[in-house]
């Protein structure tokens, strides 16, 4: 598999998503970190996005004025 660079693959996507190009390149750097150590984190902030819309979860009071 040849990797490519963030950059690439995000705009690759199209959608939208190329506009995070900055801040995901300096935040992850590279393609390999960005496919496999954001998986967790990207699979809770859906699960809670799923809660959220259902009416069965919404953040905390605290979290939100931070």
């Amino acid at each position: 598999m040849i990797l490519m660079k963030v950059p690439e693959f995000l705009s690759g996507i199209g959608r939208g998503v190329e506009t995070h190009i900055p801040k995901l390149e300096t935040a992850i750097g590279d393609l390999l970190k960005l496919l496999v150590a954001r998986t967790l984190n990207i699979k809770l902030i859906l699960k809670y996005s799923h809660k959220y819309r259902l009416g069965l979860w919404r953040p905390r009071a605290d979290a939100i004025k931070a």
